[in-house]
């Protein structure tokens, strides 16, 4: 099931990065059914997938607030800048 799991959630992303924003409810409405009818024995040998999937999502996150931070740190040195 869990390499099922991984195609699966693969391919969903892969059509959600691909698609408009007018496809993305109908792909987002597809894979939800697909999920809600797995068995909850199968949704617990997912949860360790998705624990991983939370933990990369949260790596990403503090990344990208990081990078945040450094664009705000050089934006207001450039404004400091222009003031001189």
């Amino acid at each position: 099931m869990r390499a099922e799991f991984r195609n699966r959630v693969d391919a969903y992303m892969a059509q959600i990065r691909a698609a408009d924003s007018t496809e993305i409810p109908e792909i987002k409405s597809t894979f939800f059914e697909w999920y809600n009818s797995v068995s909850d024995e199968d949704r617990a040998e997912m949860a360790p997938f998705w624990d991983e999937v939370k933990k990369e999502a949260r790596e990403v996150i503090e990344e990208i607030k990081g990078l945040i931070e450094e664009l705000k740190a050089l934006k207001e040195e450039e404004l400091a800048e222009a003031r001189k």
